[in-house]
Parts: structure tokens; C-alpha cells; sequence
């Protein structure tokens, strides 16, 4: 990164990021409002706490600094120590470095120094306490009271607060090196911080990037984690070098080394100026022997060459010990071949076909997961606890008739059990009664559940994880539902990671639904991408934005049979399409959009189906009411439907009375095929907005594309019960849109035309 830089983020998606890392009391929040005066006239900062979680957005936006505590009632997932010091940022990363390997220095608001260590999962408080006084105690070796002792966090009570990154201009992460890391950067230094070698690359600048790639590349060779390149590539500082990049990947230079801890040790020093530097170019030359003594020399003769680059007998200080790696000498033998044939199975065309086991027709199937996603507080954990009561109780899900009811276990990570009560309560008033036949078992925030732990290599079932398929057979549950989907699993894990995400579901979530002859739903957090959009005023529902806008590894999506997707009412589709049909007082917050993104067995619904959003009282113990959200179906997408008819016909219309012009083009043409865009040129000067100058031309040309292809892609179904493409000429021919995206050249859309043969027979 060049000097001067920022490492900040305003993304939405990354601020759900940064408040997975730097978890903090959700209770109370530290806010810092500038510097106020002292009765002595000294400037203070102007600090105060409120009784609210930490608005991240805000937050990284600049808008609102903030902070907090880190012990989260007796858990701890991060940590920090104060240096309120001006210390030069080479010295300081270094030794922070030196100290522990796993720390990131971030720069204090008052541009000193903040030294945080992650530790990915959460951990008892006072084992973090614990680590970190003595991380604490280090620095106070190097720079005295200018620790502030006061504010290393966490602490057993609770009640002192640090500032968090991200919000200022000087609040940057740095690298050991002591240079700025772009927020990309700090994520991967953060996600593979187990593995020194692999995050020493985050912002690495010369001299040694070179050496360093190809001892990670060795590193990842040997492991087989080669799937990391590059991303490793793209932590570096800027690192264009094509040529040797090739060299790796083409070349597979990297596959002669056997890189063990005493290599990596040095090298990281040598990054650190814990060691001097060695020249690059011995390393080379080194490597090029390496090569050559490969092809020409014996295993022994090469041991002796490259033990530079072998493991030593100990692990070093502040390493992580990798598994062995087998000797070179060892050989196996010779595996005898397997000639027994795999089973398979011939397909007659007299088998008897069975039904598909639905639970709710096109929604939940048996031994299948399916998906909830939308945006945090769009409203999906209500939307799960009214599928949960509808599977238990045989009510109605909105339109669905249940198939199949059975007992639900509702794993609910982020509310608690008495939030679920109020919710099903809410639904008993509103959906139907409960005859009580089937359970509705439940599991809130305050019973901490982690189905899967995660290592850097692998992933395991946990204790609860058995536990859990204990009680599937002993109370007979035949749904669960999961929300989030993200909170059951831990260690370090990366929802990006397509490796990651398919060992969480397809291992261990799926074989669940498998063992209860039931369904998985999980509900599942969305990037902010819009699902619906408006061409020439009529609202369109985009599915594929629906699909892809689950946020992580797209594994998820294709693990998925099903895929729901909420879509908040926006302001600007509610005055464009809603306000004046609505008169109940209702306005656009009340609304989300529910859309079939994805079914692996019949089509999905090509329309939007609108929810309102209404509150239901649920009596209390206290004889008053707690108030919660439920969903009912509106009659909105009928507005749709006719305006969206309306506007068809009108472009149809309009294309009709523009034949002439499409049929001179025609006649012209060799294939009865002319291009879309030719006709957009010929309609051009005929516009009314032609001769207006403060109307861009651009504008005008996609305007009469929409309507060409809007009014030449309409189908319409004839008496006898065949469906016609496009327009009827009374020329005898059809003309219609034509997509080819094979094309050469530049265009890809085109009318074409055809001979109606049984217009014509029929004269």
C-alpha cells in the first residue's frame, strides 16, 4: 500500500465482518463525542455510555465513534493493550511482533498504539485475561507507564470500555513490517493467523517478497492448500510480477523445496529485521541447483543439499508445529490394482415412479436443506417461527398446505426462549390453533450451541453435535430450524471458503435432515443486493440477485434444494408503484417481498408475493401485553401483475405501429434476420426527445430498445392451443426478439421473421 492510503471500509457486508471480530457487550456502548474542557480549562475527551449494542455501520462510516467491553458475559473472543506512546511505527510493529506473533497494532485515536490479539472462537474471559496481562507485561518492559495498565481489555468486571478501529482516519491495522494494511489485508492476516508463514504475506513489501512466495507456495504445496494461492497473492503489497507468478503456477518451481520450521522461523525474522536479510539472489541459484540435483542425484545427495529448507527436530518459540511431513526416502509399496466393478444401475423405462417426498409442496422436501436469506431486520426470524408453527401444527404457511407435520426443534441463536414464546403465541391468534399432536421445541441465545468445530485443516463434530442427534431419535424431531445459520459452527472457519462451507453442510447439516427423514431450514444473512428492479416503469423480479445475494461460498447455494429470499419494501418502489393504490395508512416499512429463488424440482414462481408486516399483542404474566411481528399476505402483487399487463400491451402497441419501418429493414436483409440495434437507429430521429439538446441521445436509444424488446418478446396462445412468439404481420410473416450469445461481433439481439404457415393455409 503506498503512504498515505486509508485501510478503512464503508461496506455494509464488511461491517458484519468486523462486528464478528471485535465481538463486545451488547448492552452498552462507548461513545466519543470530540474533547470537552475541564473545570481547569485541560482538554478531555468527551466519553459517555448508553444502554444500546454498537451501531458498526455508523461506525465505520465515521459517523458515530464508538466503543465498548470486551468481556461478553465470561466470554471473550478478542483482546487489547493500551501503549499511549508516539512510537515509530517500524519499531513498534516489530516488537509487538516479537512478542507475539498473533497481535495486529492498530493506531490509537490519539495516534499511539493499540496492540489487539483475536482468538477466533469464544473463550473464557479469564483465560483471555490471563494471556493478555502477560502480553501486557511485555510492552511495559519496553515502554513503562506508558502502558495504560487501566485499559488492556478484557476485564473481569466489565466496566471499562476501549475505542474500536475503523472509525477515524488514523485507526489503521499495520503489519509487522510497520506499514498500513488495506481492510482485505487485515482479513487475511486475521483468517490465517495460525499460520505465521501465510500471514506474514498481508501487506508485504520488498525486499523478499519473492522468497517469501515461494516458501508459501512450498508450504501450501506440501499441505495441500493450494487453493490459497491466491489469495496470498493478493494480501502482498501490490505484487505484479507475472512472470514469476507463471513460474509457480505453470512452472511448479515451489514443488522442489521441503519447507520446514527452521526455514520459516528465519524467514520471518529476516521480514522483521529480527535477522539481517539474506540475499535474494543465493536463494535462486540455490533453487536452480536443487533443481538440477533432482533430476541427476540421489535422495541422500539431496537431503544434504537442501537442508536449509527441512524441518528442524524442534519447533521454535512462537510457532505453530505443523503434521510431518514423510521423509523423502520412504517408499511404499506398490499398490496392487482393484478390479472389482462399482454397482450401477440400469434404467428399463417399466419402473414404477414414486412420488416426491414433499413436507410443503415446492418449499421443504425430505432430506433436503432449505434456506431463508434476506438482509439482517428484514424479518426472517419471524418468517421462520411461522414455518416452525405451521410444520407443527398442519396450519396454513401463508398459501402452502403442510403435507407432512411432524415434532420442530427452533434453534435460535440471536433470540431467546421467551422471544420464541411471544412469536408463537403471536402465531397461534393469527395462523390457527395448535391441537398440540406435534412438539415445538426450542433453543435460545442463552444456551450457546456449536454443532461444527473448525481447524485450519479440518472440521469436527462437536459433543453438542452428537448430543443433538441424541435427541433428534429419543424426541422423534422431524424439522429443525437453524438462525443463523453462520452462529453453529466455530473455531476458524471462513464462510467464503467453498471448502468450508461444504464440509458445514453437506457433513454435517444435510445427514441431519437424512437421519430425521426430515428437512433442515436455515436462515441465512444476504449482501444488500436487490432482488427486484423497474425497466420502463414496471416492477421485474431479478431471481438470479435473489440466488446470489446469499452472502459466503456459493457451495451454500448449490447445497440448497430451496432457496427463499425477503426483499424489504424500498421508498422508491412503493411511490413508483404502491402509494396510490394503498389507502389503510399502511406505508412502504410494512412490506417485504418473498420470492422463490431457487427450486431444484418444479418452476419457480416468476412473481413477487408482498407480506405485510403487522404487530400482534401476546398477553403476559405481569396482565399486560409484549408486542412481536407477524407476516400476512396482501393483495400488492395483483397491482403488479395489472400494471405490468398494462405496460405490456402498451409496448406491444407501439412495436405494432413500427412494423413499417422493421419490414423496410427486412426486405434489405439476406437471412430475414436484422439486428435490434439497426431498428433503434432507423426509430432514432422519429422520437419526440430527437430534437431536445438537454436529452441525452444514450437515453432516447435505450428507451426504444426497452420497448422493441418488450413488445417482439410477447408470446400469445392461439385458438387451437398453440402459443405464438412476438408480432402477426399482415404480411403473413411472424416477427420476433431473438437473443444469440454466440454471436461474433458485436451484437447479440436481433428480430427475425418466418412465415406463418397456417395463417397462410387457412386463406
Amino acid at each position: 500500500m503506498q503512504p498515505g492510503t486509508t485501510g478503512h471500509t464503508v461496506s455494509v457486508e464488511d461491517a458484519a465482518i468486523i462486528a464478528e471480530i471485535f465481538k463486545c457487550n451488547t448492552e452498552k456502548t462507548l461513545f466519543w463525542n470530540g474533547y470537552k474542557l475541564d473545570k481547569k480549562g485541560k482538554q478531555l475527551k468527551n466519553q459517555y455510555w448508553l444502554p444500546q449494542p454498537i451501531n458498526w455501520v455508523a461506525h465505520i462510516k465515521g459517523t458515530s465513534k464508538q466503543g465498548g467491553c470486551l468481556n461478553r458475559k465470561g466470554k471473550a473472543n478478542c483482546a487489547v493493550v493500551d501503549v499511549d506512546k508516539k512510537v515509530e511505527a517500524k519499531e513498534f510493529c516489530r516488537a509487538a511482533y516479537k512478542i507475539d506473533n498473533k497481535i495486529i497494532p492498530f493506531k490509537s485515536p490519539s495516534g499511539r498504539w493499540h496492540a489487539w490479539k483475536f482468538y477466533h472462537v469464544d473463550e473464557d474471559v479469564k483465560l483471555v485475561i490471563k494471556d493478555i496481562k502477560k502480553i501486557e507485561a511485555a510492552f511495559t518492559k519496553l515502554y513503562g507507564d506508558d502502558v495504560d495498565v487501566d485499559k488492556t481489555q478484557p476485564v473481569k468486571s466489565g466496566f471499562t470500555g476501549i475505542n474500536f478501529p475503523f472509525c477515524t482516519e488514523m485507526q489503521y491495522p499495520y503489519s509487522p513490517q510497520g506499514n498500513k494494511l488495506t481492510f482485505k489485508q487485515f482479513v487475511f492476516k486475521y483468517r490465517f493467523q495460525h499460520i505465521p508463514i501465510i500471514a506474514i504475506a498481508a501487506g508485504l513489501v520488498e525486499p523478499g517478497r519473492h522468497k517469501t512466495l515461494i516458501l508459501i507456495a512450498a508450504y501450501l504445496f506440501k499441505r495441500n492448500m493450494m487453493q490459497h494461492l491466491d489469495e496470498v497473492i493478493a494480501a502482498l503489497d501490490a505484487f505484479d510480477d507475472d512472470e514469476y507468478i507463471e513460474r509457480i503456477k505453470v512452472k511448479k518451481i515451489h514443488e522442489t523445496y521441503d519447507v520446514g520450521h527452521k526455514a520459516i522461523q528465519k524467514r520471518l525474522a529476516e521480514i522483521v529485521r529480527h535477522e539481517p536479510v539474506t540475499d535474494w539472489d543465493e536463494e535462486e541459484k540455490k533453487h536452480d541447483n536443487i533443481t538440477e540435483l533432482l533430476n541427476n542425484t540421489t535422495n541422500e545427495k539431496r537431503n544434504a543439499e537442501v537442508i536449509d529448507f527441512e524441518a528442524d527436530a524442534t519447533t521454535p518459540d512462537n510457532t505453530t508445529p505443523d503434521a510431518p511431513i514423510p521423509s523423502p526416502e520412504l517408499k511404499l509399496p506398490a499398490a496392487q490394482p482393484d478390479t472389482t466393478e462399482l454397482e450401477i444401475f440400469e434404467h428399463t423405462g417399466l419402473e414404477k415412479i414414486t412420488p416426491r417426498p414433499w413436507l410443503i409442496y415446492g418449499l421443504l422436501l425430505e432430506r433436503a436443506l432449505t434456506l431463508v436469506v434476506g438482509q439482517p431486520g428484514v424479518g426472517k426470524t419471524m418468517l421462520l417461527h411461522m414455518l416452525a408453527y405451521a410444520l407443527a401444527t398442519g396450519n396454513l404457511f401463508f398459501t402452502k398446505d403442510v403435507v407432512v407435520r411432524g415434532n420442530v426443534l427452533g434453534l435460535f441463536a440471536e433470540e431467546t426462549s421467551n422471544e420464541s414464546d411471544i412469536r408463537w403465541a403471536a402465531c397461534k391468534q393469527t395462523m390457527g390453533k395448535n391441537d398440540g399432536r406435534f412438539k415445538l421445541y426450542k433453543r435460545g441465545l442463552e444456551h450457546d450451541l456449536k454443532l461444527v468445530q473448525f481447524t485450519k485443516e479440518s472440521a469436527r463434530a462437536t459433543k453438542q453435535y452428537q448430543q443433538l442427534r441424541n435427541t433428534i431419535k429419543s424426541r422423534d424431531i422431524k424439522y429443525i430450524v437453524l438462525d443463523p445459520l453462520i452462529n453453529f459452527q466455530t473455531g476458524s472457519y471462513d464462510e467464503n471458503n467453498n471448502q468450508n462451507m461444504d464440509a458445514y453442510i453437506k457433513n454435517y447439516l444435510i445427514p441431519l435432515a437424512v437421519e430425521m427423514n426430515g428437512a433442515v431450514i436455515a436462515g441465512h444473512h444476504t449482501n444488500k443486493l436487490s432482488m427486484v428492479s423497474t425497466q420502463d416503469n414496471e416492477l421485474l423480479v431479478d431471481n438470479q440477485n435473489a440466488l446470489m445475494a446469499a452472502r459466503g461460498a456459493s457451495s451454500l447455494i448449490g447445497a440448497a434444494r430451496f432457496v427463499l429470499a425477503l426483499q424489504p419494501m424500498t421508498k422508491k418502489l412503493w411511490e413508483q408503484h404502491f402509494k396510490e393504490h394503498i389507502t389503510d395508512g399502511s406505508n412502504f416499512i410494512h412490506y417485504t417481498g418473498l420470492i422463490e429463488a431457487k427450486s431444484n424440482y418444479n418452476l419457480i414462481a416468476e412473481d413477487i408475493s408482498w407480506l405485510r408486516k403487522d404487530s400482534i399483542p401476546v398477553p403476559t404474566t405481569d396482565g399486560l401485553t409484549e408486542s412481536t411481528g407477524i407476516y400476512f399476505t396482501t393483495d400488492l402483487n395483483k397491482v403488479t401483475k395489472a400494471k405490468n399487463k398494462l405496460k405490456a400491451a402498451q409496448n406491444l402497441n407501439w412495436c405494432k405501429a413500427q412494423l413499417p419501418v422493421v419490414q423496410k429493414l427486412m426486405a434489405a436483409a439476406a437471412d430475414d434476420t436484422i439486428t435490434l440495434n439497426s431498428v433503434v437507429l432507423e426509430l432514432l430521429p422519429m422520437e419526440p426527445d430527437f430534437a431536445d439538446q438537454n436529452v441525452n441521445e444514450n437515453t432516447i436509444k435505450t428507451k426504444i430498445r426497452r420497448k422493441l424488446e418488450n413488445g417482439f418478446s410477447g408470446k400469445e396462445e392461439t385458438k387451437d392451443g398453440y402459443v405464438r412468439s412476438g408480432i402477426e404481420c399482415a404480411d403473413g410473416y411472424n416477427y420476433w426478439l431473438h437473443r444469440d450469445h454466440g454471436a461474433t461481433g458485436a451484437a447479440k439481439v436481433f428480430i427475425k421473421r418466418a412465415i406463418d404457415f397456417k395463417r397462410k393455409n387457412k386463406k
